[in-house]
C-alpha cells in the first residue's frame, strides 16, 4: 500500500510537470521549454535518458539466494497490562500533607510517596494505651481472685467477674492493634513518646509515575487516587491477529516490531502467549510478545504506542530474494524492472511479472513468472521512477 501511495504521487508530479511544460509551449518563449515527455517505450521498454538516469541515482541489484521466513503483519501496540500497574490510594480521611511523588520519576515498592495528617488518630492511639494499662491492673486482679477462690475465700462471682473484665480488655486490645496496624502505627512499639498524626502512602510495587491526581493541602477521603504507578519492565507487545491467520501463529515465534514513523529501525519480540478468546469486534486474536534486545534500545517506548509486527510463521528455506524497493505494485500486479539496454540516448528497461513471498531485513522473495536472462542488472532504487517512464509521464528535467 505504501509503494502504492508513493508511485501515485511520483505520477501526480509528473503529470503536473507536463501540464506546465504544455502551458509554457503555449506562449510566447518556446526556446525555454525543458520538459521532455518519455515515450511509450521502444519495443515495449521503458526509456529514461542519460540526465534521467542521474536524476534518479538509479542502483542495481541481482536476483540471489536468501533464507527468508514467510511472514505474517499485523498490527501492534505496546502494552503493560493492569496487573502491572498500580494505584496510590488514601485509605483514610485526611489532609494530604506531604507528596514526594514526581511524574515520570521512578520508585522502588514500599517508596514513600506520600503522607497524610488524620489528627483523630490520637484517639485510638490513646485507647490502646489506657487499655494497655488496665490490662496489667485486671491480669492482677484476676490472679488474686483465683488464688481466693482456690482457698475458698472468696465467692466465686468475684472471680468470675474478674475473668470476664480480663477478657473483655484483651479483646479489646487485639482490636485496637489491628486498627493501628491498618494505620502504620506497630503497636508493640506505641509508647506516650511517639504518638503520630501522620500516615504514609507507600508505592506497591516497582517502576515509573505516571499520573498524579492529587496536590499538598487537599482533603481526601477513603479511596481518593493520589497517583498512579506502572512497572514498564512488563511493557510488551499486543499483536491482533485474524481469526483466518491464527492457526499460523503459535508460542516461540519470532516478531520483528517497527514504528511507522521509522521503518529502518527493527525491533526483536517472541511470542510467548495466546488468548483463548476472540475479540467480538476485531474478530481477531490477542497475542503477547516479549520484547527482546537491549533495554537501552527501548528507552523511548511508551504504553499506548502502535506498531507494524512481522511475525515469521514458517521458514521457505533459500528462495530467489531481491531489495524491497526493487518491486514495483502496478495495479493488482507487481512487477521488477532490470537494464535491456544502454546506448548514448539513455537506458532502456524491460519489465516482467513477479510474485511476492515472505520478507525480512529489507529483502524479499520472489518468484519470476517470465523468464529473466542469467545475471541481469535489475533496479532497486528508482524503481518506481522507471515504471513512471513506462508509463509514458512527463517528467522535467
Amino acid at each position: 500500500m505504501k509503494n502504492t501511495f508513493f508511485f501515485l504521487i511520483i505520477l501526480t508530479a509528473f503529470w503536473s510537470c507536463g501540464e506546465a511544460g504544455h502551458s509554457h509551449e503555449a506562449g510566447a518563449d518556446n526556446n525555454h521549454d525543458h520538459t521532455y515527455t518519455a515515450p511509450q517505450g521502444v519495443d515495449g521498454l521503458a526509456h529514461l535518458s542519460p540526465e534521467q538516469v542521474k536524476l534518479a541515482g538509479i542502483e542495481y541489484a541481482v536476483l540471489a539466494k536468501k533464507n527468508i521466513s514467510e511472514d505474517l503483519r499485523v498490527n501492534a501496540q505496546l502494552v503493560v497490562h493492569q496487573e502491572h500497574t498500580a494505584e496510590v490510594t488514601a485509605f483514610s480521611d485526611g489532609i494530604l500533607a506531604d507528596l514526594r511523588a514526581t511524574l515520570n520519576a521512578t520508585v522502588r515498592k514500599g517508596q514513600v510517596l506520600a503522607t497524610v495528617r488524620k489528627p483523630d488518630l490520637l484517639d485510638m492511639q490513646q485507647q490502646f494505651l489506657e487499655n494497655k494499662d488496665r490490662l496489667v491492673f485486671l491480669q492482677s486482679e484476676f490472679d488474686r481472685y483465683k488464688l481466693l477462690k482456690d482457698a475458698d475465700a472468696t465467692a466465686l462471682k468475684n472471680f468470675q467477674k474478674a475473668d470476664a473484665d480480663l477478657r473483655t480488655a484483651k479483646t479489646t486490645a487485639a482490636v485496637l492493634a489491628a486498627k493501628l496496624r491498618q494505620y502504620q502505627i506497630n503497636p508493640d512499639k506505641l509508647t506516650a513518646a511517639n504518638l503520630t498524626t501522620q500516615l504514609t502512602l507507600t508505592s506497591p510495587v516497582n517502576g515509573i509515575v505516571t499520573a498524579i491526581h492529587s496536590n499538598v493541602g487537599a482533603a481526601v477521603q477513603p479511596g481518593t487516587l493520589i497517583c498512579e504507578v506502572m512497572d514498564m519492565s512488563q511493557l510488551h507487545a499486543d499483536l491482533w491477529v485474524y481469526e483466518k491467520d491464527i492457526l499460523k501463529v503459535k508460542n516461540g515465534q519470532l516478531v520483528q516490531l517497527v514504528f511507522p514513523a521509522d521503518a529502518s529501525k527493527i525491533y526483536p519480540a517472541v511470542i510467548y502467549s495466546l488468548d483463548k478468546t476472540l475479540d467480538p469486534e476485531k474478530r481477531a486474536v490477542r497475542v503477547h510478545a516479549k520484547l527482546q534486545g537491549s533495554p537501552a534500545a527501548q528507552t523511548n517506548f511508551v504504553n499506548g504506542a502502535f506498531l507494524e509486527a512481522h511475525i515469521a510463521t514458517s521458514d521457505m528455506g533459500s528462495s530467489d530474494a531481491l531489495p524491497e524497493v526493487a518491486v514495483v505494485q502496478e495495479g493488482e500486479d507487481d512487477f521488477i524492472y532490470y537494464l535491456e539496454k544502454e546506448s548514448t540516448e539513455g537506458h532502456f528497461f524491460k519489465k516482467i511479472k513477479v510474485q511476492k513471498g515472505g520478507s525480512a531485513n529489507g529483502f524479499v522473495s520472489v518468484t519470476l513468472l517470465e523468464a529473466l536472462p542469467e545475471g541481469a542488472k535489475i533496479v532497486s532504487k528508482g524503481a518506481y521512477y522507471v515504471s513512471a517512464q513506462g508509463a509514458g509521464v512527463a517528467v522535467e528535467e
